[in-house]
C-alpha cells in the first residue's frame, strides 16, 4: 500500500508527531484533562502506517485511529460536563455565601 496518502514525509510526519505529542502531554500535566493524555498517544500512533504496506494494516490504522479518536472525544465530553457542574457548584455556594452575609449584615443593623 502507497502511505504517500499522506501530504507529509516520514521525516515530517515524525516531526509532527513528536510536537503534538509533546504539547498535548505538557497541557496533560497542566490541566490534568485524560483526553489530552489520549490524544498524546493516539497521534504518534498514526506512524505505524509506515511500518507496513499492506492494505489490510493501512485500514486498520485507520480504524484503531478512529476509535481512539472517539474515546477521546467522549473523555472530552466528560471532562467538560464535570468542569461545568463544578463551576455552578462554585457559583451556587459563593451566591449563597454572599447571600448568608448580607442577611447577617442587615440584622446587625
Amino acid at each position: 500500500m502507497d502511505v504517500s496518502v499522506f501530504p507529509l514525509g516520514l521525516e515530517r510526519h515524525f516531526a509532527f508527531c513528536l510536537i503534538a505529542s509533546l504539547i498535548f502531554l505538557i497541557q496533560f500535566l497542566r490541566t490534568k484533562y485524560w483526553y489530552e493524555l489520549l490524544m498524546a498517544i493516539i497521534v504518534p500512533l498514526s506512524l505505524l502506517v509506515h511500518i507496513n504496506d499492506s492494505p489490510i494494516w493501512f485500514y486498520g490504522v485507520g480504524i484503531l485511529e478512529a476509535v481512539l479518536l472517539l474515546i477521546a472525544l467522549i473523555a472530552y465530553c466528560i471532562q467538560y460536563r464535570k468542569n461545568r457542574l463544578q463551576e455552578k457548584a462554585k457559583k451556587a455556594a459563593k451566591e449563597a455565601a454572599e447571600a448568608a452575609a448580607a442577611a447577617e449584615a442587615e440584622t446587625a443593623v
